[in-house]
This record gives structure tokens, C-alpha cells and sequence, in this order.
């Protein structure tokens, strides 16, 4: 599974909505902070306002905003709103899409692996990266590896 650069712009996006909570934030400043081309911006947030993840506010003050519950909305369900199912192989998703995937000693692997990137991130919520959070983060990282994670989430 790739993460697609519209999923990338998506997350940016919420992270500033976020940031101004409740208060709805122009597209264009969020796209102009995010380092998110304008177009693009607009794309992503007619789909997330089709999706019920944003809603939009008309007006001189209006802008979007975030209809959802940040505590709630989690990487998971913002990948899959953005770009469909998550998955690292097409047959786990599509039995049609390959005859042998009943029988095949691989499937099963793939499977388990969904399995443990669904369970990785549905267990972080945009607030949580947001504020810093990096409890999702196994404890194999040494601290000095925590401390590089987190100069990069404020770079």
C-alpha cells in the first residue's frame, strides 16, 4: 500500500483545520500553510465536504470545517475516505481478482498484514498526531529515535 499524495494533502489539510478548531479556515489559507496547491485543495475538500468529514461554511467568514469528531477520526478512515481500501494486495480486497487466492499459501500472509496496519491506524486519531502524541508508536523505537520522530513532526 502507497500512501497517495492526495492522502497526504488530505491529512495536511485536517491537521490545519485542527489547529483553528471551530473556527472555519479559507481552503486557500490552508492550502497556502500546508504547501498544498490550491486545486488541489478545492478537489480534496468538495470530496471530504461529499464524504461528511468536512463541512462548509459560505460567507466573508466562512471556510471549512471539520464535521467530524477529531478524537474519532482516525488515519484509517481518513485513508480509506481519500483512496479507497487499505491493503497491501488486491486479492484480500477482490476475491474475483485472482482464482487462487482460496488456495494460495500467501493470501493468508497478506491478510494478516492488513490486519496489523488496520490495527496500527485505526489506533491513531489526527488529534493525537496533532498534539504530539506518539503512544501508537511500538516501544522497539529507542528514545533518541522518538526524539528525531518528533523534530520532524515540527519541522
Amino acid at each position: 500500500m502507497e500512501i497517495t499524495r492526495r492522502t497526504d494533502y488530505a491529512i495536511r489539510l485536517i491537521a490545519a483545520l485542527l489547529e483553528h478548531q471551530g473556527t472555519p479556515f479559507s481552503v486557500r489559507e490552508a492550502a497556502e500553510t500546508q504547501g498544498v496547491p490550491y486545486a488541489f485543495a478545492r478537489s480534496i475538500q468538495h470530496d471530504l465536504v461529499q464524504q461528511g468529514i468536512l463541512k462548509s461554511v459560505r460567507g466573508a467568514r466562512g471556510g471549512m470545517l471539520l464535521n467530524v469528531d477529531p478524537e474519532g477520526l482516525t488515519l484509517y478512515h481518513l485513508i480509506e475516505v481519500v483512496q479507497g481500501p487499505v491493503s497491501i494486495a488486491i486479492c484480500t480486497n477482490d476475491e474475483d481478482w485472482c482464482p487462487r487466492s482460496k488456495s494460495c499459501k500467501f493470501h493468508y500472509v497478506w491478510e494478516g498484514a492488513n490486519k496489523i496496519m488496520e490495527d496500527y491506524l485505526t489506533s491513531v486519531s489526527m488529534m493525537d498526531l496533532l498534539e504530539g502524541e506518539f503512544a501508537h508508536i511500538t516501544a522497539s523505537y529507542s528514545s533518541s529515535d522518538m526524539a528525531s520522530l518528533a523534530d520532524a513532526a515540527d519541522a
